[in-house]
């Protein structure tokens, strides 16, 4: 979406009508009140600072209204920062090593996956192995 207040534009016209809940925080339906489009928005607002949406049909969209079946493309955290990095968006850079942000991030992770490995942590993250380990030794 770019420059030009593009995303603002756009954010206007969508509303959200469903959030995923529980552990998915990030995950939520929307659809537009322009067009009817549904979309399933993952919003990574910690490495990235970016929202990634994906179209979905009506079939889609109506199974996860009335049965809580999602798509599974962003269903982990770990999902939504491998797409973050498959996009080549470059993730912000802290000053604070051990920010929360990324002390956080490292939780959630660790949720779904309590044996990631150090190096899976900086590669996700974008930051150095022994900042990594830093930040694992604070979770």
């Amino acid at each position: 979406m770019g420059g030009y207040a593009l995303d603002e534009r756009v954010f206007a016209t969508i509303e959200n009508v469903r959030d995923h809940g529980g552990d998915a925080w990030w995950l939520y339906l929307s659809r537009c009140r322009v067009c009817g489009q549904d979309w399933m928005i993952a919003q990574e607002e910690r490495i990235f600072d970016e929202h990634f949406l994906r179209r979905l049909d009506a079939d889609e969209a109506t199974r996860i209204l009335t049965e809580n079946e999602w798509p599974s493309e962003f269903l982990t955290y770990e999902q939504v920062l491998e797409t973050g990095h498959a996009l080549g968006v470059r993730p912000c850079v802290f000053l604070d090593q051990t920010d929360g942000s990324l002390v956080w991030t490292v939780e959630d992770l660790k949720k779904t996956r309590p044996d990631i490995s150090a190096q899976r942590i900086a590669q996700l993250l974008g930051v150095p192995v022994g900042q990594a380990e830093r930040i694992l030794a604070k979770t």
